[in-house]
């Protein structure tokens, strides 16, 4: 028997009809699928699309790629982008986040946003099972009202604050043992995006996603992320998040490995109830902690490599907080 859905019924995502095999992985869960006609699971309806809730405001429906999604409401505002909190219609009802572009003069920016994530969703660098689940799970992309482009990606539970939720609920800064495990997780996944010939390019906390629950960080973001191989300037700068560059870069400097590390560190520093340089840093950040972030953050300890950065962060920690032991984050 072979399978002929057109999505895995475990995430949701694409599964190429041509796929003629009793077995295969989903390329985004890495579940093993074993070979069972569509009809089995419910799935490949998308004709049930056309049938929408009479109660539903047509102005809330949009159409992606020939599928329709009902907005529920904006989640945030980038610099060019508008992120919204939207369903699938149809029998299978799939949440969703639609990133829709303001300025057509940015599509570029979409078009590399796009192409990364898909480069770095099929790279085989060590821990590519693992990292690439922490990746925005690309559904679809195509133009709203025919000309605005816009995203779809799966959507993530339970990854809903960005580091500037965190600092906005902690103006004086948050428990610097908190800190300690959200630099060591982004730099976990850096290492891994590193890895994979990749560079982020816009690390500002606005695009670093925090799970306050299971003490996870994942990224967003990607338009400005370029292969590692390029080194070229940031296509775009955000101007009210300037401080949180490298001096250089926000001058059109070119970006490299070293950038995200340290735009890292300047976002865990403004967490801290610092400035972004770390150059003022409250009087409770244990002063290990305290020096490792300032050196990171101003470049005075040029680091290229996230994941021995991640090592000296880990026992920073046990000096400044003794053995790892789970501390409740609350948002």
């Amino acid at each position: 028997m072979t399978i002929v859905a057109l999505e895995c019924p475990y995430c949701g995502a694409p599964i190429a009809p041509s796929v003629a095999h009793d077995m295969v992985v989903c390329a985004y869960c890495r579940r093993t699928l074993v070979g069972v006609p569509a009809a089995s699971w419910g799935l490949a309806l998308d004709a049930d699309d056309d049938a929408l809730d009479a109660s539903i405001d047509p102005r809330r429906v949009c159409t992606v790629s020939g599928r329709k999604y009902v907005v529920q409401g904006r989640l945030a505002s980038g610099e060019s982008t508008d992120v919204f909190l939207a369903e699938r219609t149809g029998r299978v009802v799939e949440r969703v986040i639609l990133k829709v572009l303001r300025a057509i003069s940015d599509a570029d920016l979409v078009d590399r946003e796009w192409r990364a994530v898909h480069a770095l969703h099929e790279s085989d660098a060590q821990g590519a099972p693992f990292f690439s689940t922490l990746l925005p799970q690309p559904v679809a992309r195509g133009l709203v009202a025919g000309k605005r482009p816009v995203l779809v990606y799966r959507w993530r539970s339970g990854f809903q604050y960005t580091l500037d939720d965190v600092i906005e609920r902690y103006r004086g800064g948050i428990d610097p043992h908190a800190a300690a495990w959200m630099w060591r997780r982004a730099l976990e996944l850096l290492g891994w995006v590193h890895r994979s010939g990749w560079l982020h390019g816009a690390l500002l906390p606005r695009h670093i996603l925090v799970h306050p629950r299971d003490h996870g960080v994942v990224f967003c973001g990607w338009s400005c992320a370029t292969r590692t191989s390029e080194r070229e300037a940031l296509p775009a700068i955000c101007d009210a998040a300037r401080a949180f560059y490298p001096d250089d870069v926000a001058l059109g400097g070119r970006a490299t490995l070293a950038t995200d590390i340290a735009m890292i560190a300047r976002s865990i520093a403004r967490a801290l109830g610092g400035d972004p340089a770390a150059t003022a840093l409250p009087s409770g950040v244990p002063t290990p902690l305290r020096d490792l972030v300032r050196a990171h953050a101003t470049g005075s300890a040029s680091s290229d490599d996230a994941w021995l950065l991640k090592e000296e962060v880990a026992k920073t920690a046990v000096e400044c907080f003794g053995p790892p032991r789970y501390v409740p984050f609350e948002m």
